[in-house]
């Protein structure tokens, strides 16, 4: 399984809007790409998927720009994969008649995914990152 191009820069812009969770202003595609090293007008697009996939909302006006739409800890890696590519591994690898025996095997493989997907929150990653950053003395 591969994640797409366009995937991790979900990830990035999810990344960028749970470091800002509890600011009340929003923050524009501009500043994310930015940020983020997105192409912007890439971004616009993504930021739409993840919109219409209940994971943020917008806020129009000179002010206005982008917020999570759940807690950051409700929000999974598959919440944003799915979102942005589908479902995992679906289609199968090959479905025609001659692969029948694999089927079974692929849809388990597919679930472990999804399960391994599942366990991580936007909010884990930002704490992982924190605390690879964190200097100690």
């Amino acid at each position: 399984m591969n994640i797409s191009s366009r995937c991790e820069y979900a990830c990035r812009a999810m990344v960028e809007l749970a470091r800002r969770e509890h600011n009340e202003e929003p923050i524009t595609a501009f500043k994310i790409a930015e940020k983020r090293g997105i192409p912007e007008k890439y971004l616009v697009h993504i930021l739409l998927q993840l919109k219409r996939a209940g994971l943020v909302r917008s806020v129009r006006g000179a002010q206005g720009g982008y917020h999570m739409a759940r807690n950051a800890s409700d929000i999974t890696l598959l919440d944003i994969v799915a979102a942005i590519d589908g479902p995992v591994m679906d289609p199968l690898p090959v479905e025609d008649p001659y692969g029948g025996d694999l089927e079974p095997t692929w849809r388990e493989v597919a679930k472990g995914f999804e399960k391994v997907l599942q366990e991580f929150t936007v909010r884990d990653i930002v704490d992982s990152a924190a605390k690879i950053h964190m200097y100690h003395i």
